[in-house]
């Protein structure tokens, strides 16, 4: 393939010149380009000799998902189309280095797990998704500053329901490089799932901190090179173990290195309201995410009746009846009078009340109940991901307790 400087690349909406080679691997290569106003890209080209039937359906799987994708720490595609010579292409941000570089000159212990805390967030991302990246490796997980992103899903597992084409993996096929494959990626027609990524983000783990990825039993551990994460080892052993079944998953992980303090990491979810993966401490409210509004106004047997955008909860009524702010209302018409049914709120309008005033009083009142709802809201969620956390930093103390008391018994 070998596109030379010069050369361009085009997409329904823009020009990519070549302007030079950047990487290469299994399936194609990537360039850096610029653009038509000069702005830094870069560029992955399927090749065109090695572009079987399956990879060109994988390469399709990638460039959806990617482009779909909304999450900070996974690459997300901008553009794709198909050069002169027939390979097939993405555009992507430009990133000066990867992982492999940054361990290359040394991450210092205390930078290791919050830049390991975003590659755990990009590929659960992926997981909740239905996604298996199956080559989760160094060279794979990119920088910029301090953000890291997850790249390369050219081999990862996509759910049929998920995406236009399914891919089928050939148990001929050699789908991971083999220093960060899970055992079972190395068995003829064994189950690979999302527990061969947690193995091989295990050993990359251990290789932020010490350098060195883990081989067999004797190899150089976390405590080995900094007395302040000692708790890693047994996390990093039961990671790696033999049998998928017994691996934890990223959750489980993330937990873990939570209840040690760890409070720059949080769990992940998929939104119901907007379809992405969002953190646990991010309130996936409707009433939240969009507070309610006056959207028509009506005049009925004595009654303002005002039309509300959504049906409230229960709790945001309780919030109108009971502002904890100063307001201003008519004798017998303030929030406490209101009549809720439904996305329906009426009041009485009585003799010598300006309807148009009582309908800004009315306003003031949904307002407020916006401000305390969220408010009380937040405050619930705040509380219930601090019990969480504390629950859990219990049982591991516990435990460490037991098993210190189980070391120093003699029968």
């Amino acid at each position: 393939m070998g596109y030379k400087k010069g050369e361009v690349l085009k997409t329904a909406f823009e020009t990519y010149t070549i302007v030079r080679p950047i990487g290469a691997g299994g399936s194609g290569e990537v360039y850096e380009v610029h653009d038509s106003e000069g702005r830094p890209w870069a560029v992955k080209v399927l090749d065109r000799g090695r572009a079987s039937a399956s990879r060109l359906r994988r390469f399709k799987n990638e460039i959806h998902f990617c482009a779909r994708n909304t999450h900070r720490n996974i690459i997300q595609v901008q553009g794709s189309g198909v050069a002169t010579d027939g390979a097939t292409f993405y555009v992507m941000e430009l990133y000066p280095g990867t992982l492999r570089h940054l361990i290359s000159k040394g991450i210092t212990p205390e930078a290791v797990l919050p830049y390991f805390g975003q590659i755990l967030d990009g590929v659960e991302a992926a997981h909740i998704q239905n996604v298996w990246h199956r080559d989760v490796k160094p060279e794979n997980i990119l920088f910029s500053g301090s953000l890291l992103v997850v790249a390369d899903f050219g081999i990862a597992h996509f759910e049929d329901e998920e995406l236009l084409t399914a891919v089928e993996t050939k148990n001929d096929e050699r789908l991971a490089n083999f220093l960060y494959s899970a055992p079972e990626q190395r068995v003829r027609g064994a189950k690979i799932d999302s527990k061969a990524d947690v193995y091989a983000l295990g050993l990359i783990l251990n290789e932020m901190f010490t350098a060195a990825v883990p081989q067999g039993t004797l190899f150089r551990k976390v405590s080995e090179t900094t007395a302040n994460y000692p708790y890693l080892d047994s996390l990093i052993e039961v990671m790696l173990c033999q049998n998928p079944a017994q691996r934890p998953s990223i959750a489980e992980v993330k937990r873990e290195l939570i209840a040690r303090g760890n409070e720059f990491l949080s769990l992940q979810r998929l939104s119901e309201l907007r379809s992405e993966v969002i953190a646990e401490n991010e309130i996936d409210d409707p009433a939240i995410q969009n507070p309610l509004q006056i959207v028509e106004v009506d005049y009925q047997d004595g009654h303002l009746i005002v039309k509300l955008s959504a049906v409230p909860p229960q709790n945001w009524i309780m919030a109108f009846h009971r502002p904890m702010s100063s307001w201003s209302s008519y004798p017998g018409s303030g929030p406490e009078s209101f009549n809720f049914r439904g996305n329906i709120a009426s009041v009485p309008l009585r003799r010598g009340m300006d309807a148009q005033q009582l309908l800004r009083y009315t306003r003031q009142y949904v307002e407020l109940a916006n401000q305390q709802y969220a408010q009380r809201i937040a405050e619930e969620h705040r509380k219930k991901l601090a019990a969480d956390r504390e629950r859990r930093r219990a049982e591991i103390a516990a435990e460490e307790q037991r098993q210190k008391i189980l070391r120093d018994l003699k029968l």
